[in-house]
């Protein structure tokens, strides 16, 4: 027993002494400990690539809908993600500095399907992105992702050069993806 679960005991064990001796019937609680969720997702980076396409475009559309205004005249909506891709591109700088060195980086590319509605028209806009996504002691974490939009049907019209989109709807979806499968909430 580690010093601060001995040290949880012995509360536990003052407190229930103290209300037995009261009078009171003390009946037990389990209280989690902190950290002892447990984590049912995958270990391997594709079965948890697969699962994370297959809910990205939910994950994705609801956080767009709570951030939607009724005056919103742009939205957009996430109609599919393709199948995870997980051969690396190697990374020739070493400008690079990991957020979780105990474990390094693997790589994931995805590509979205967003369609962009204004007014009575609306536009399809492939979304090009590649994850950077680190085993962690509290699960898989994404460590960064970069971007880029292009057309649709064809995607040689790129739009947007790589930007660095952790705090964009799918960066924001990712991660609270990965942090829905830690805790156990992905049905795999």
């Amino acid at each position: 027993m580690g010093n601060c679960d001995a040290l949880a005991w012995n509360v536990l064990v003052t407190t229930t002494a103290r209300q037995r001796s009261s009078g009171l019937e003390i009946r037990p609680q389990v209280v989690p400990t902190v950290g002892a969720v447990p984590n049912t997702c995958p270990e391997q980076p594709d079965r948890l690539a697969n699962l994370l396409v297959r809910d990205l475009p939910s994950y994705g559309n609801r956080i767009m809908q709570q951030r939607r205004k009724r005056t919103d005249k742009l939205y957009s909506s996430i109609e599919i993600a393709s199948v995870p891709e997980l051969q690396p591109i190697e990374i020739l700088s070493r400008e690079y500095t990991p957020q979780f060195p105990q474990s390094a980086p693997t790589q994931v590319f995805v590509s979205t399907l967003e369609r962009q509605y204004t007014g009575l028209r609306s536009a399809q806009l492939q979304q090009f992105h590649w994850l950077f996504i680190a085993k962690t002691r509290l699960g898989w974490r994404l460590v960064n992702i970069y971007t880029r939009t292009g057309g649709f049907p064809l995607a040689n019209n790129l739009i947007t050069p790589p930007i660095e989109s952790s705090n964009t709807i799918v960066g924001e979806a990712i991660r609270i993806w990965l942090n829905d499968c830690y805790l156990g909430r992905i049905r795999g």
